[in-house]
């Protein structure tokens, strides 16, 4: 009875899906929990805070209400680039934090992945690593491969943390 009952609950866990939206930074798939994602904008005007760190853009107003923008290309440690016509910005539900969202160099689609699909990082506490890499690792959650390529995933719930990280640096 009890070997039925777990190959019936492995059976529900490999049908289990989770949805992705997909973005791409420097050539390299990404994706978000589709549920922390609020709306993609692909309008630019973004109000430069100055002497703030070049990972924070600049805010943008949608609507009456105001977003911080972050340069999620320069979070992850990718070259600095400049917004062209397929960059957007993917705000976030209050749920994942304050009103933010990310700019991204394109958007793609969204994915349904079987969760047993999903390779998720291992986080080894006997490895030596510095705050900031903790962080980092925490980000990025894990890996899927999909017909156009690996999708990095990405825990939109910590990008606000990597920040403040940087912040107290």
């Amino acid at each position: 009875m009890k070997s039925q009952n777990i190959k019936e609950n492995e059976k529900e866990n490999e049908k289990e899906k989770i949805q992705f939206c997909t973005f791409k930074i420097s050539g390299h798939l990404f994706g978000v929990d589709i549920l922390d994602v609020k709306e993609i904008i692909d309008e630019m005007k973004i109000t430069k805070i100055y002497h703030a760190p070049d990972y924070m853009m600049g805010f943008i107003n949608i609507r009456g209400q105001v977003y911080l923008v972050l340069n999620l290309r320069i979070l992850l440690n990718f070259e600095s680039k400049n917004i062209d016509s397929s960059s957007r910005v993917i705000l976030f539900h209050a749920k994942v934090g304050e009103s933010f969202g990310v700019l991204v160099d394109q958007i793609g689609h969204m994915v349904e992945v079987e969760k047993n699909r999903i390779e998720y990082r291992m986080n080894n506490e006997k490895t030596k690593t510095n705050n900031n890499e903790k962080i980092k690792k925490s980000i990025e959650t894990g890996v899927c491969k999909l017909n156009q390529g690996l999708m990095t995933i990405l825990n939109s719930k910590q990008f606000l943390v990597l920040v403040n990280s940087k912040i107290q640096q």
